[in-house]
Formats: structure tokens, sequence, C-alpha cells
């Protein structure tokens, strides 16, 4: 007969759900990246672009990612020189190693979507994870990229009426 304790398990409440908000600052010049909900593999941002966009091309080696246009226009560009018009409502798919930049390309501000998700076979940590065709890391927020300080519209919001 087998005497041996039986292990507890412990019982854990399963996560609730995030609701988050679209709402983002309208821009006079360059972009926002806005973080509104993530868990630890899944990643949702807002970007706003006055002008401009990510000019250089990169790929991203710890995720697979996804932008969807909701106000505006972008064209993005591969490492061959293809390009693509994306208009509202229509997205784009970035697995990781695909390279890519892009530009806000109609009137107005561009605004989209940005979906991310870490990859099971990411470098290590202390390897850059956004990289030029050449392996040399390129910053996002970097004046190689073009990055122009933000400037905020004063009480101007894409999807003010969320909250």
């Amino acid at each position: 007969m087998d005497t041996a304790p039986v292990e507890k398990v412990a019982k854990t409440e399963p996560p609730s759900p995030q609701v988050y908000s679209l709402k983002t600052p309208y821009m006079q010049q360059g972009r926002v990246h806005q973080l509104v909900a993530e868990t630890p593999n899944l990643r949702v941002h807002m970007k706003v672009n006055a002008e401009g966009g990510e000019n250089e091309i990169h790929t991203h080696l710890d995720e697979d990612h996804s932008f969807v246009v909701l106000e505006g226009e972008m064209t993005i560009y591969d490492n061959k020189g293809n390009q693509w018009i994306v208009k509202p409502y229509q997205g784009v798919m970035l697995a990781k190693g695909t390279y890519y930049r892009y530009h806000a390309s109609g009137e107005g501000n561009m605004v989209m979507l940005r979906i991310s998700a870490n990859v099971p076979d990411r470098p290590p940590a202390d390897r850059a994870m956004r990289v030029r065709p050449d392996g040399r890391e390129l910053k996002g927020q970097s004046v190689e990229n073009k990055n122009l300080p933000p400037i905020i519209m004063p009480g101007k919001f894409f999807a003010e009426s969320a909250g």
C-alpha cells in the first residue's frame, strides 16, 4: 500500500479579459507608439505618424507582428524595393525575419494598430532584436531611423469617444 503524501495542486484563477482603449493623440510632427495592452506573449500598440515612419530597412528577430491601418495610408517596402499601399481597414503581416520599412503616404495622420507576439525561437536577451540587413542594431527612436521629436496636437485624439 502506497502511503506517500498526496501533493496538493495550487488552484490559480484564470486571467480576466483586458478591455483597452484605442484613444491616441494626433500628432503635429513625428510619431507616437503607445502600448495599450499586453500579456507575457502578446502586445497591442497604437501608432500615430504625422509624417514619415520607420524609414530604414530592418527586421525584428524576437517577434511576429502585424500593422492594421485605421486611418490614413501606409506605404510599406521590402528589402528588394517592392512596395505596397495599405489603406484603412487593411493590414500587413510581418513574420520574424521579414525586412521592411514604411511611411505615412496619405493625407493627415496615419493611425494604426500594431499587434506583436513573441516567437518561440527568440535570440538571447543580450542580442539586438531590431536589426538591419547587415546585422547591426537599428533603434526605433534614433535619428538614423529618421525619427523626429514628437509634437502632439493639443486636445486632438483618434477614437476620443473610447475614453
